[in-house]
């Protein structure tokens, strides 16, 4: 049984988990998926994805005053682009969750 919101994630024969983890101040998130790291600000969402070797993956920012939430994802390699919009929507579930 977990406290912190958990979700697991998969497609494209790709599997992955995202965890929240207990902060005071800022959320912070322990992610494995992909063999990706993420780099910036999840809050102000605007961070990097990185793949293993280093180079970026995605990059991604939210877009302000519109009616929902609503996101732009740059990908190198349109391969990522499936992997990018499910991490993108895992870390805004986290993000609502209301933990």
């Amino acid at each position: 049984m977990k406290l912190l919101p958990t979700f697991e994630i998969e497609g494209a024969g790709i599997r992955g988990k995202i965890e929240k983890k207990f902060t005071f101040l800022k959320p912070k998130y322990q992610v494995d998926f992909n063999g990706w790291q993420i780099n910036g600000d999840f809050m102000a969402w605007n961070y990097d994805v990185t793949d293993k070797r280093g180079n970026i993956a995605a990059h991604i920012t939210k877009e302000l005053l519109h009616w929902g939430d609503t996101y732009v994802i740059d990908y190198a390699d349109p391969a990522d682009e499936l992997m990018a919009l499910l991490l993108v929507i895992a870390i805004d579930a986290a993000n609502c969750s209301g933990d």
